[in-house]
């Protein structure tokens, strides 16, 4: 039942044609979302919940769970369950701490966290450390993300000659992407970000759920399950399908929960999230939602991972250009075992993972230039800060030229060896120092404004020094993240002996420590019009897609391929009528109470 390797045709780019149309379509209509700078950068604090939630979860996605961590899975076997069901951990302590934290914070973006508990200074200090290696992450994640779009298209040796200069299909196609992705962020601010992120959510799952049993269908060679994983039981490796990695590599293993932990809790666009819905009961529903979707959902893509290793033992005759043909696993799965149609579907789910991740880096990001930096350093300055339209302006502004560069620097990035190695690395870089006193700080009331800047400098300090210095290779990773983390929250926990002086400081820190003792519980924005109206949008997208799905359960195909893309497409179409006539009920309702 296993077939060759298919290419994209005319029915598949028209497919990824409607899925761009629909997100640059839903960007432009949802700036009528948009009244204040308030509503771009956290939705007015109006969004609901399961929302908020679904795009917190698929923004931690990205071509790289497809890609890296899918070529992870294909070489290691099951303790890659291990680590990509870590988030469950990390939002599980975001539900016992952080979530009712950040929510409330009450801030109108993240990095007003960093001026409200230690001072203005620190969060100039964090948007000159975090803004160059944030675009060079966005440029990284395009890059990445269009290697695999480009491969499956078949235009990565095509060539684009627009007289001026000629561009490869690979360098269209991260313009292309990035252009879409400039447009509905851009336009449709937060807003946008996670409505589009909730479609996405529903795509990546008709495909998690389409590959799934085909893989072991096309295993086990027969319409029997139970054939593929008594197969992939007794041909896998040795080792293959027990924890015998972890055990090897147990320093591993907990350095990446630790940066789980840390990344689920205090990076900037979770507590973006946390704070961007009504009260704290629904930031701590959203943190409860991510972890068990974070706990069942991968298993989704690792089983099937894990059975190419029998399917396609040599990958890299199959996919001889890339650095690391492993990584290539999931998409090869898709591009044999789904029809014309459906690849296209799974090139869009792709590009949602990727672009749910850049999108909401971009919205955060313009968020910490506009309101952190140009708002403050306009009102030192000139004694007034700007009107709320010339805010709205400038954040769209920002967060397309952010994009732009981000566009530039994946054309001229090289890839220099696998896409998980370098995205863990990249990562042990910044997010170990810079987050670990973001992370204490919402626990920790009693270091002086000086201890973030203190600590972040100590921890990147000793990195540096194992990175350039000093060869810990192959445990740079390990040494990056125990370094970090354990030297940046020394050096805070130290800071403590030094009782801040400035009592402008003391009393602003304290101000902010009533607000972290203060229940957040604006009942009264739960039923906002954009809050109502965003579940007839996330619905009638929902609706589109399930239909969609459902008229490419008809192309020819094998019958297994017939009644379960019939089952998922129809199944999502019910979910989005669901949500439709939830908005119609709701309206009438809060209809009702206004007349009262």
């Amino acid at each position: 039942m296993i077939d060759s390797i298919k290419q994209v045709n005319f029915l598949d780019l028209a497919v990824i044609l409607v899925y761009l149309l629909m997100l640059t379509g839903v960007g432009i209509y949802l700036t009528r979302f948009n009244k204040t700078v308030d509503d771009f950068f956290k939705g007015g604090g109006k969004i609901p919940w399961w929302i908020s939630g679904l795009s917190t979860f698929v923004a931690g996605f990205s071509a790289f769970m497809f890609v890296g961590a899918a070529g992870f899975t294909y070489k290691h076997g099951a303790g890659a369950a291990v680590l990509f069901t870590s988030a469950f951990w990390g939002y599980g302590l975001g539900y016992l701490l952080y979530a009712v934290r950040w929510r409330r914070a009450r801030l109108g973006s993240p990095m007003e966290f960093l001026t409200r508990r230690f001072s203005q200074g620190t969060t100039y200090y964090y948007t000159l450390l975090s803004v160059v290696p944030s675009i060079m992450g966005l440029g990284l994640g395009i890059y990445i993300l269009c290697i695999f779009v480009a491969s499956a298209m078949g235009i990565m040796s095509v060539t684009v000659d627009l007289g001026l200069m000629t561009l490869t299909g690979l360098e269209v196609s991260m313009i292309v992407t990035g252009l879409v992705m400039l447009i509905y962020t851009s336009a449709g601010g937060l807003w946008a970000v996670v409505i589009t992120d909730s479609l996405q959510f529903f795509i990546i799952l008709i495909v998690s759920f389409l590959v799934f049993p085909l893989t072991f269908i096309a295993l086990g060679d027969s319409w029997n399950l139970m054939h593929g994983f008594r197969r992939l039981i007794a041909e896998a490796p040795e080792g293959y399908l027990s924890l015998i990695d972890v055990v090897k590599n147990p320093l591993f293993y907990v350095a990446y929960m630790i940066s789980s932990l840390i990344g689920y809790n205090a990076a900037w666009h979770i507590g973006q999230r946390y704070y961007s819905v009504p009260t704290e009961r629904d930031a701590r529903k959203m943190a409860i939602l991510c972890a068990v979707l974070s706990l069942v959902l991968p298993f989704l893509w690792l089983a099937p991972t894990m059975a190419a290793r029998v399917m396609f033992p040599d990958m890299a005759t199959l996919w001889p250009q890339l650095t690391e043909p492993s990584e290539a696993s999931f998409v090869t799965l898709a591009l044999t075992l789904l029809p014309n149609g459906l690849i296209g579907l799974t090139i869009s789910a792709i590009l949602a993972a990727t672009m749910t991740s850049i999108d909401t880096q971009l919205n955060y990001l313009a968020s910490i230039l506009v309101r952190d930096v140009y708002v403050r350093l306009r009102s030192s300055i000139t004694g007034s800060a700007p009107g709320a339209k010339e805010q709205l302006t400038l954040g769209r502004i920002t967060a397309f030229s952010l994009g732009i560069l981000a566009i530039i620097t994946a054309i001229l990035v090289q890839r220099t060896k696998g896409v998980f190695d370098f995205a863990l690395m990249y990562y042990s870089w910044f997010g170990p120092s810079m987050l670990t006193p973001v992370m204490l700080g919402l626990l920790y009331k009693k270091t002086p404004s000086w201890s973030a800047i203190a600590a972040a400098t100590a921890g990147l300090v000793v990195i540096f020094i194992f990175n350039v210095l000093v060869d810990v290779n192959p445990y740079q990773y390990e040494v990056n993240i125990f370094g970090g983390v354990g030297v940046s929250a020394l050096v805070f926990f130290l800071s403590a002996l030094w009782k801040e002086k400035n009592p402008v400081i003391v009393d602003a820190q304290r101000a902010f420590a009533a607000d972290l003792a203060t229940p957040a519980v604006d009942e009264h924005l739960r039923w906002s019009g954009n809050a109502l109206s965003s579940y007839r949008i996330v619905g009638l997208l929902t609706l589109t897609i399930g239909l969609v799905v459902v008229a490419l359960a008809f192309v020819p195909a094998s019958m297994a391929v017939h009644a379960i893309t019939l089952a998922c497409g129809g199944g999502t179409a019910f979910i989005g009528w669901l949500m439709t006539w939830y908005f119609r009920r709701q309206s009438k309702l809060v209809g009702k109470e206004e007349q009262r």
